[in-house]
């Protein structure tokens, strides 16, 4: 085996669950390979790298979901959609889900971000200062 298919070995064993395996078989590849030590360890760099910006990217897709969680059961988004976007319902939920529009991630803006701040202190006050009187 060459080491380049170590590296994919490596790559396969480093998101196995079992990271004795990928121990194992690191320790292993840099004995056989001693002096492409520091480019072995580059290629585990890159890939802890990738790991790193998908888990941001994740957070990033989910951080505004997560936030809006409690909202959404008891505001409409319909209604922030309409009144404070001027968009669809399904527009709102394509950007909380980051669901895949043309092939990427649909996300906010931090202009829509504000907006949607906006919108939820508004509908705040305006459900703080309603008063049912007979």
């Amino acid at each position: 085996m060459n080491l380049q298919a170590e590296f994919e070995r490596l790559k396969e064993c480093y998101f196995d669950p079992d990271q004795e395996k990928f121990q194992k078989h690191y320790l292993y590849v840099c004995d056989k390979y001693p002096e492409e030590k520091e480019q072995i360890d580059n290629y585990l760099a890159a890939i802890i790298d990738g790991s790193i910006k998908r888990i941001d990217s994740f957070i990033e897709e989910t951080k505004v979901k997560m936030q809006l969680m409690e909202v959404t059961e008891i505001v409409s988004l319909s209604y922030i959609a309409k009144n404070y976007f001027h968009k669809t319902r399904t527009w709102l939920y394509q950007k909380i889900n980051g669901n895949k529009i043309n092939g990427k991630p649909a996300s906010f803006t931090k202009e829509e971000i504000n907006t949607l701040n906006h919108a939820i202190q508004d509908i705040s006050k305006k459900l703080g200062s309603t008063v049912i009187s007979l």
